[in-house]
Parts: structure tokens; C-alpha cells; sequence
């Protein structure tokens, strides 16, 4: 039958928010020589992790000790970052062609977004987006993306050859994976106005 449901990860394929949210991070943190190389070799490892495990590794590689205290510190920056990043991703540019794809798919496909956006901020920032019509259900962090995609397979009741997840990471590409779903990657030359082609080549 052919593909039926398409799974979109959230940062980097629908909207361009990717430097948004790694920028994000050195606001955090004093500008300086000690603090910055830091966050960039631990975004260089987990860039694509929560930011709860961003900013619990970089605080760690800073000298906290796993107790309360890095919890709450944990906590209180990822707040911080919270508020940088929704305001940013509510109005940062989509990737060209989003929207208008978007709206073209969601009467004959039924679609979803799986993100480690924390669930709550990843809905306000579409529902500002005036996106949330397109999508059948709206998945952030905790989920873990593999999970979110094995429950999409089971609710609607088809074959994992049915279901195709677009992201631009390497956590998209092994959820696929792991549930056995064609994936296509969505890389800096990738235009929306070829993925019916590439849909119709899987």
C-alpha cells in the first residue's frame, strides 16, 4: 500500500532552528576560556541528546558532583534555555517548503512529529506555528523517539514499510531503524518539493 504515515523530527527538518538551540547553550555560562570549550566538545558528542543531558554533562565536565545540587542547577538552567529556545523556535525561519508541504500531505498521510523538544514547549512553539492541524499527535521529550515511533506503528495498525520518519539525525535515522521503517535524511541541499519523489522511490 505503499507509504501511509510520516513521522518528522521537529529542529533542523521542519523549521531552521538547529544553531538557534546550540547558541543557546553558551548563553548560559560565562563567555570565557574555561566555559566554552566545554560546551563545545560535549555538544560535539550529544548535541542530539535532552538538553537535561546536555546540561548535566557540561556542569559535571565543570566540576559539580552528582548530588542535589547539579539536579537543581540542572533544572534551573534548563529553564533558562527554555525560554532562549521557544522564543526563538516560534518565529526562527521553517526550512523552505515546510508549511506548504505540510499542508499539501496531512489530508492523504497521517502525520506526526517525534522531537527530544521537552513535550510541552515542542507543542506551544507548532500550535504558535498555527501548525497543529497538520499532525495526528505531537511527540517531545521524555519520549524516546524509537518508542514514540513502535506506539505510531501499532495505533494505526500498519507495517513498519508503511511508515516513513524524515530527520536530520542520527536519532531519526536509528529510530527507523530499530522499528524497521524507511528513513530519509534530510541534509542542508534537501528541498520539500522533492520528497513526494523520494517517497515514491522508497
Amino acid at each position: 500500500m505503499g507509504i501511509q504515515v510520516i513521522v518528522f523530527d521537529f529542529d533542523g527538518t521542519l523549521i531552521d532552528s538547529n544553531k538557534l538551540k546550540y547558541d543557546a547553550y553558551f548563553k548560559l555560562f560565562p563567555a570565557d576560556d574555561r566555559h566554552a570549550p566545554i560546551i563545545r566538545v560535549v555538544l560535539s558528542e550529544i548535541f542530539e541528546q535532552s538538553r537535561y543531558v546536555i546540561l548535566k554533562e557540561i556542569l559535571l565536565r565543570l566540576g559539580y558532583r552528582k548530588d542535589a545540587l547539579l539536579r537543581e542547577k540542572v533544572k534551573e538552567l534548563a529553564g533558562f534555555y527554555n525560554e532562549i529556545v521557544v522564543a526563538g523556535a516560534k518565529t526562527c525561519p521553517e526550512k523552505a517548503g515546510a508549511e506548504e508541504t505540510l499542508r499539501k500531505l496531512s489530508p492523504a498521510y497521517g502525520l506526526y512529529v517525534s522531537s527530544t523538544t521537552p513535550d510541552a514547549s515542542l507543542k506551544e512553539i507548532i500550535r504558535f506555528r498555527k501548525w497543529d492541524n497538520y499532525f495526528r499527535g505531537i511527540f517531545g521529550w521524555p519520549n524516546e523517539k524509537h518508542e514514540t515511533l513502535r506506539r505510531i506503528i501499532a495505533s494505526e495498525g500498519l507495517e513498519s514499510d508503511q511508515v516513513l520518519v524524515v530527520g536530520d539525525g542520527e536519532s531519526d535515522r536509528e529510530s527507523a531503524m530499530k522499528n524497521g521503517c524507511p528513513f530519509l535524511f534530510v541534509s542542508e541541499q534537501f528541498r520539500f518539493e522533492d520528497l513526494g519523489n523520494a517517497m515514491d522511490s522508497l
